[in-house]
């Protein structure tokens, strides 16, 4: 099914969004509705089917948005010149390319290569595993922990789900498990797939979307508050993070029961691979130092109110710098997602017009009154969106997508029901990578799938109870620990 979805969509997906934007454009103008978010929207609109589908480049879709902000929209005021022409203003149709967020996206790259290219973030990973992987359940757990681990220096789930694939497959063969017959090797698979997606909620910088969403929030508030640093993210989302992995790992191991109860000379492949890798090395000690270094300065950054992009800035210039360094330039733009930079680039555009013309709220604002939703409270809308959030991810094919179109919208919802922005949004962006439910939500799921120890069907009913559970965590969380951390 995910395949026939996606051939649809690269094939008509073009064709939809326009048809779609000109469905949009072509309705009649509200009365309440301003011309320019009437603009707005039927781009939004458009976009939306495209980036959903992927019936182009996403890079190549921020090509023909700038352009069509700069030409059709103007500016976020709808304001002509003296001959009542559309004045063009470039830097309202580029405007998204300035934000720090972007720049954290390229530079967390930076710092990943290090971790990846010196053979430190799987050294870390195969100690891990020696230490705590004897047992079955053990053996299950410890790779996901490695995964949370590495998460703050690893943007992007695709990336850490391919650092740890080879040691969940090396773990699997020391096992003798056999693909597709043994249910330790299901439950073993089935939670490092889904390891990557809940370590994405754990740190802002553990997933592409997340400082994007930041990015958002921030440019919604107009300002840097304690609620979007990189610190204050970690400490409300964590906790429950750790309690989501570790509520994955039993479940699993309760739908799919171990055949065995220990697993001797299980650990064998964590010893051969750690003897391969011989001593630690100089250039996986500087790596770690300059690891430890990111991780200190942004757990503190409410004390010191530095940016984290800049922060990425200086750690990156460590790593990079000669002999001090780990890493050439060659060796690093390798590695950089260029492609990604200019979609967000011309999302948080999109998104910031949106905001700051009150498009989003319009529809908001119209759609919630007609639905007698405008009276609901923060507290239950809000928990409520975060089920929405989790098991809306099952249309999606990356979450990266999905962050660039929802996190608007929660922002957009936030301004139309006067609600704190920041305590209404960072919980659903912390949900944003939560994509469990088929190998084609997340590359990463697909390349975990791809090892063929457990079927399409089997990872769709256990992700629906682990969905279940992740939102009853979470709305535990929403309960007690966001209102005991001051969230609101």
């Amino acid at each position: 099914m995910a395949n026939k979805f996606e051939d649809f969509g690269k094939k008509y997906g073009t064709i939809i969004a326009i048809v779609v934007g000109l469905c949009i454009w072509m309705l009649p103008t509200p009365e309440t509705m301003s011309l320019t978010q009437h603009k707005l929207l039927a781009i939004f609109s458009g976009a939306v089917v495209v980036w959903v589908t992927l019936s182009m480049s996403i890079a190549t879709s921020t090509m023909i948005l700038v352009p069509l902000l700069y030409l059709w929209v103007g500016n976020p005021d709808g304001a002509v010149n003296e001959a009542g022409r559309l004045i063009h203003s470039a830097k309202f149709a580029i405007s998204g390319f300035g934000s720090p967020a972007l720049w954290l996206l390229v530079t967390g790259f930076i710092i990943s290569t290090a971790m990846t290219e010196t053979g430190i973030a799987k050294r870390v990973a195969l100690v891990m595993m020696k230490r705590f992987g004897k047992t079955p359940l053990g053996a299950i757990i410890t790779p996901m922990f490695a995964n949370l681990l590495i998460s703050p220096l690893t943007p992007s789930n695709t990336a850490r789900t391919a650092a740890m694939l080879p040691i969940v497959e090396g773990v699997a063969q020391a096992y003798k498990v056999e693909k597709g017959k043994s249910n330790f090797g299901r439950a073993l698979f089935l939670a490092n797939t889904y390891a990557s997606s809940i370590t994405a909620g754990g740190f802002q910088t553990a997933t592409i979307p997340n400082p994007i969403s930041i990015g958002l929030i921030a440019a919604a508030v107009g300002t840097t508050t304690i609620g979007t640093t990189w610190g204050f993210w970690t400490l409300a989302a964590l906790p429950t993070t750790i309690l989501v992995l570790l509520g994955t790992a039993f479940i699993l191991c309760r739908m799919f029961k171990p055949e065995m109860k220990s697993i001797p000379g299980g650990v064998e492949y964590v010893n051969t691979e750690l003897e391969k890798m011989g001593p630690l090395s100089r250039q996986e000690i500087k790596a770690l130092i300059y690891f430890v270094m990111a991780l200190v300065l942004w757990s503190t950054d409410a004390l010191h109110h530095f940016s984290s992009a800049m922060i990425a800035f200086l750690v990156s210039a460590f790593i990079l710098a000669p002999r001090i360094g780990v890493l050439t330039w060659k060796q690093t733009e390798r590695s950089i997602p260029w492609e990604l930079f200019v979609y967000f680039g011309g999302v948080i555009t999109l998104s910031k017009a949106l905001i700051a013309t009150d498009a989003f709220a319009w529809v908001i604002t119209t759609g919630m009154q007609s639905l007698g939703l405008d009276g609901v409270g923060m507290l239950p809308l809000m928990i409520g969106l975060m089920g929405f959030t989790i098991f809306s991810h099952i249309i999606w094919s990356t979450t990266t997508a999905m962050g660039g179109v929802m996190i608007p919208i929660y922002i957009g919802m936030a301004s139309a029901f006067n609600f704190p922005v920041v305590a209404f949004v960072l919980p659903q962006a912390i949900l944003i990578g939560y994509a469990l439910f088929l190998p084609f939500n997340t590359m990463g799921n697909i390349i975990m799938f791809g090892a063929g120890y457990y079927t399409v069907t089997e990872q769709l009913k256990s992700s629906l109870l682990i969905g279940l559970m992740a939102w009853a965590l979470w709305a535990v969380t929403a309960v007690v620990w966001f209102p005991m951390i001051g969230l609101y």
